[in-house]
């Protein structure tokens, strides 16, 4: 166990006067009693609880855009948009936004998951109300996709926002999924659908490579999250890896 000092109030003033910084916490002990803890250190003490603050889960709030969804997805004060729905859906992203409490400066991501319509639909509105976004995509539907800013291409493992982009190709070549591992939640978009409560892969009718995209879902399911959301379909709230490994096996 780790050593208690008790220190007296000239020596913590110039501890603090020196640079040293503390974290307080709150504990609570048997029979409700409640204290604080205090950790004191340097400066990346300070540098160590803004990546703890940084990696707190996303808040998923789902945008409608009649028979599509798209995503804002919230973490603290900040925003990033995973797809932007059909076209003129501009006010809706708002309404969303406006309910997590923010307004459009707080929006500094939009990731496109692939190149369809009625995934990049809004995207000229959204980015003349969030002037600071940056844009990313797969760098295989970029050339497809047409926007009035540059959009940089991501690919497999790389973050944003914190967010893991996992390349699932198939439905187009330049596919992607995004993942919060700290939040265990998985954006789909098209990858798979979850129409009705019944969780299938890509749809056939608009998939570039239907082999390739049943491989993404394999891919997908080897990965463990809680949660997943889908561009088409409702999300599933719990054992949503489980579920997707079940579909992998029938592919």
């Amino acid at each position: 166990m780790r050593a208690i000092q008790q220190i007296g109030r000239r020596t913590w003033l110039a501890w603090m006067a020196a640079g040293t910084w503390a974290v307080w916490s709150e504990l609570t002990y048997d029979r409700g009693r409640t204290g604080w803890r205090i950790a004191l250190g340097g400066a990346d003490l300070a540098t160590r609880v803004a990546q703890a603050q940084a990696r707190d889960p996303v808040h998923a709030l789902r945008v409608i855009t009649d028979f599509v969804s798209a995503y804002v997805l919230v973490r603290g004060k900040e925003i990033a948009l995973v797809d932007t729905g059909l076209p003129n859906n501009g006010a809706t992203f708002a309404e969303t936004i406006t309910t997590a409490g923010l307004g459009w400066e707080a929006v500094g991501h939009v990731i496109l998951t692939h190149y369809h319509p009625d995934h990049v639909g809004s995207m000229g509105e959204v980015l003349a109300a969030a002037p600071q976004a940056r844009v990313y995509a797969g760098a295989a539907d970029i050339p497809q996709i047409t926007s009035p800013r540059a959009i940089a291409p991501v690919k497999d493992g790389e973050e944003v926002f914190g967010l893991q982009i996992i390349a699932t190709p198939g439905h187009t070549p330049g596919r992607i999924s995004v993942l919060d591992p700290v939040g265990s939640l998985l954006v789909v978009g098209d990858a798979m659908a979850n129409m009705n409560h019944h969780l299938t892969g890509s749809n056939p009718q608009y998939t570039a490579d239907m082999a390739q995209a049943n491989q993404s879902v394999k891919k997908l399911a080897t990965l463990t999250f809680a949660k997943a959301v889908f561009g088409h379909g409702d999300p599933i709230d719990q054992d949503a890896s489980a579920a997707v490994a079940t579909l992998a096996r029938t592919l």
